[in-house]
């Protein structure tokens, strides 16, 4: 189980200059701020005493045996050493950090303790600016994340939907990206390609009648959207359709999945309106995550997105993704569900890595074109680069 945290969004449109979207090809080329990563986990995967570094090595998150989440940053006070050097699950013999170039000693919450052939100092290690929300560690005050306030509302989401504390945390897995991390963003944003180009795994499931949006204020450091998309009721008739068509057997991801949901539990009391296939969600502001709910808000992906600057792999981009299942799931269902709902994200992934990566053999040349934007589909894109725009142009 790993913690982390994420390089800003406005970092991530620096490292290569693509166009990404709208009228003037350097719209995103001006900025200079370098704000500190925005996520740094849950409270469902970080445990009392563990300690975490975050996947680019510059935020140490721990959680105390009284429930206290601190963040700090990875450097000794006395000559800037890094205090850990491997990112995830550090394994801990004592409740404390130890610098390995001079034995400087830290407790959990980054209180110097001890400091070997120095006079006695108060000092504590630098923090970042955090806050709990849901039961996530967002990167942001208290009064930043009050305009998250209402978060879901006016969608008849009850509130709380999102609450960590709801889901049992399963399972972390990185991905690749070999495009820039906005264009991520950018298609995730865009559901006109669902019915098409996710013919067999969104296409059976998503009621194109349905899609319905809610928008944070863009006027704050910290914003939102949430679009929710039902149920398609023509669900079986649609299967059998495109499976006539096909001449040889498919893997449905999505719909075989609920189909089996259906099966091993039948009637069963889902957290939020069953009729609901995903609640697809945005938080943005220093950089962004992605919460996703499906089959009535019964499985969470919550993604995010970190620049490694030291990975050998050549791959700059990586795309983290928590999977977490939620309580009214029986626990020995919980197993093979994960499986299952692992098996139907990966599946619509790939095909959303294969339009991001033919958004950027485009865009990486640098052609300039006015977007023409689906007043229902791709509202949450019109209202994220709107809000980007107003906060990081000179």
């Amino acid at each position: 189980m790993f913690l982390k945290s994420q390089i800003s969004l406005e970092e991530s449109l620096m490292e290569k200059s693509p166009i990404l979207f709208g009228e003037s090809p350097n719209w995103y080329r001006s900025l200079e701020v370098r704000p500190q990563g925005d996520y740094f986990g849950s409270l469902s995967s970080l445990y009392s005493n563990e300690v975490f570094l975050t996947f680019d090595k510059r935020w140490v998150v721990t959680r105390n045996a009284d429930g206290l989440v601190s963040v700090v940053e990875n450097v000794c006070l006395h000559a800037g050493g890094q205090l850990l050097s491997d990112a995830g699950t550090q394994q801990q013999h004592d409740s404390n950090i130890r610098c390995p170039l001079h034995q400087w000693l830290y407790d959990l919450e980054g209180n110097l303790l001890a400091a070997p052939k120095f006079c006695k100092s108060v000092r504590a290690l630098p923090r970042p600016k955090f806050a709990v929300w849901n039961g996530y560690i967002i990167g942001y005050s208290l009064e930043e994340l009050g305009a998250l306030e209402g978060f879901g509302s006016s969608l008849g989401l009850p509130a709380g939907f999102l609450d960590a504390k709801n889901f049992s945390f399963r399972k972390e897995k990185r991905y690749d990206l070999p495009y820039p991390r906005a264009l991520m963003k950018i298609n995730y944003d865009d559901g006109l390609h669902v019915p098409r180009y996710h013919e067999t795994t969104f296409g059976p499931m998503v009621d194109e009648g349905k899609y319905q949006w809610e928008f944070g204020p863009k006027d704050t450091n910290c914003s939102y959207s949430i679009q929710v998309v039902n149920v398609r009721p023509d669900l079986r008739a649609y299967v059998e359709r495109i499976t006539r068509k096909k001449d040889k057997p498919m893997n449905l991801g999505w719909a075989d999945f609920h189909y089996w949901l259906e099966k091993v539990m039948p009637n069963a009391k889902t957290p939020i309106d069953k009729n609901i296939f995903a609640v697809w969600a945005s938080i943005y502001g220093n950089g962004y995550i992605m919460p996703e709910l499906y089959e009535g808000g019964r499985f969470l992906a919550l993604s995010y997105l970190v620049t490694n600057d030291d990975d050998k792999s050549g791959v700059d981009n990586h795309n983290y993704v928590e999977f977490y299942v939620h309580h009214s799931v029986p626990e020995y269902l919980r197993d093979e569900a994960l499986e299952k709902f692992i098996f139907a994200y990966e599946q619509s992934a790939r095909e959303d890595d294969e339009i991001c990566e033919t958004l950027w053999a485009a865009h990486k040349r640098d052609i300039s074109f006015k977007r023409i934007y689906h007043e229902t589909l791709e509202a949450g894109e019109s209202h994220f680069r709107e809000w980007f725009l107003s906060h990081f142009m000179k």
